[in-house]
């Protein structure tokens, strides 16, 4: 996928972040405690974060209506640690390594994820490398998706404007 087909031009504002810094990147994968995917990286310094022109093709959507890419920042929307498990006893429980599942897309009913669970550490301790997984509160607790960001990219295509 060329990154520069990737974001839907212009922006839209409220679903961007500031530009991305060397700065901001260090601070959130120090958070996260996660090296951030170099292509996703790569794709933020682009744009920070914003709603996408591609998307998964019809017969491979993992039940999702995916149209962004949340950035690094302030904003709300944000990749961050969020809680997409639900302690209410109608969801399935808290999986093991949860902490280590960071969406990246979605509404609550379905994330989007980068899953660092399975993840080597590098020399800051951070781990790399993740495979891409959908969380679907409703339905499958869990899907497949690829092993990497570059395998989950290669995937979209470019959806009607």
């Amino acid at each position: 996928m060329d990154p520069a087909q990737v974001w839907r031009v212009p922006p839209a504002p409220l679903r961007t972040q500031s530009p991305l810094t060397d700065e901001l990147l260090d601070s959130a994968e120090r958070q996260l405690g996660v090296r951030l995917p170099e292509s996703l990286v790569h794709l933020l310094r682009l744009q920070n974060g914003g709603v996408l022109r591609v998307c998964f093709p019809d017969e491979r959507n993992y039940n999702t209506t995916h149209h962004l890419i949340r950035g690094i920042g302030p904003g709300s929307d944000r990749i961050e640690k969020a809680a997409w498990w639900h302690e209410d006893p109608d969801f399935p429980s808290r999986p093991t390594g949860a902490e280590w599942v960071i969406p990246f897309d979605g509404d609550g009913h379905w994330d989007l994820c980068l899953d660092y669970r399975r993840s080597l550490t590098d020399q800051a301790g951070l781990r790399t490398d993740p495979a891409i997984i959908v969380i679907d509160s409703e339905c499958d607790p869990e899907t497949f998706v690829a092993d990497s960001f570059d395998g989950y990219l290669n995937q979209l295509v470019l959806g009607e404007d």
